[in-house]
């Protein structure tokens, strides 16, 4: 494993035990809190959204290693392409987990958490089902293109 990729890996565990330790602070502040601690309150929603990300990321890496070890394979042929593909899916699979906890009226934090892991691990599900559409076959034409015929 590279020198970066170690370090990288370092700077995601410190966000990740940062921003959970700053979601305890925020939880278990009282009614008077201090300064610091209020404005962590006021904005709870950034610190909740950086601890989903990082949920969904590890989720992500779960995946890549799950694959990894079920291959037989070790550590040492991990590769640093293999983790970016993800990272550059990563909004496109983080804005759902985000838009559904924002219309929840859930208080419970570790669902989102659990959600956002899960959606991380199964990112490739969503664009396996993605393939193009085959002109030959008329079934397969958008119903917009066609006029209403088909599917």
């Amino acid at each position: 494993m590279s020198k970066a990729l170690k370090f990288l890996i370092f700077l995601f565990v410190v966000l990740f035990l940062a921003t959970g330790a700053l979601l305890v602070v925020i939880v278990n502040a009282d009614d008077n809190p201090a300064p610091w601690i209020a404005m962590l309150v006021r904005n709870h929603v950034i610190v909740f959204v950086w601890h989903l990300a990082c949920w969904m990321l590890l989720g992500m890496f779960a995946n890549y290693y799950w694959d990894l070890f079920n291959m037989g394979l070790g550590l040492e042929y991990m590769q640093v392409g293999r983790i970016v593909l993800p990272l550059l899916v990563s909004p496109i699979v983080f804005y759902p987990v985000y838009t559904l906890w924002l219309a929840s009226t859930s208080q419970s934090y570790v669902l989102f958490d659990v959600i956002a892991f899960q959606s991380g691990f199964f990112w490739q599900a969503l664009f396996t089902k993605a393939k193009p559409l085959e002109v030959n076959n008329p079934n397969n034409i958008p119903w917009s293109v066609n006029n209403g015929r088909g599917r």
